[in-house]
């Protein structure tokens, strides 16, 4: 998948968020982008969001946003996370796992 941020947003340190009882991360907001096509970087992509993760990275609130290019030969089919999980089967499982072990220091 791609990866990148949402122009001219931020995850406020001083909110504490209702659904993670953590501060934003002070950073814009992430999206994962799960078309077919390898995004250049820095490329502007017109996304379609299907979904939102959020983790808690150092204590803070880090929300990752579930995206599709609307270019993407299935990006009409795709209306949530439930169709992005009839699609591609166990790729939000394996997502979360992968962030989940990106985090874990070597050794």
């Amino acid at each position: 998948w791609n990866y990148g941020a949402l122009p001219q947003t931020w995850e406020d340190p001083k909110h504490v968020d209702p659904d993670t009882g953590a501060r934003g991360d002070n950073d814009p907001i992430d999206v994962i982008e799960i078309g077919e096509r390898v995004a250049a970087r820095g490329d502007v992509v017109k996304v379609k969001i299907l979904g939102t993760l959020a983790l808690i990275d150092e204590g803070e609130t880090d929300w990752k946003l579930i995206a599709i290019d609307v270019r993407d030969p299935l990006a009409d089919q795709l209306s949530d996370v439930a169709d992005v999980e009839r699609l591609f089967p166990g790729l939000l499982r394996a997502t979360v796992e992968w962030f989940r072990l990106y985090k874990v220091p070597d050794g």
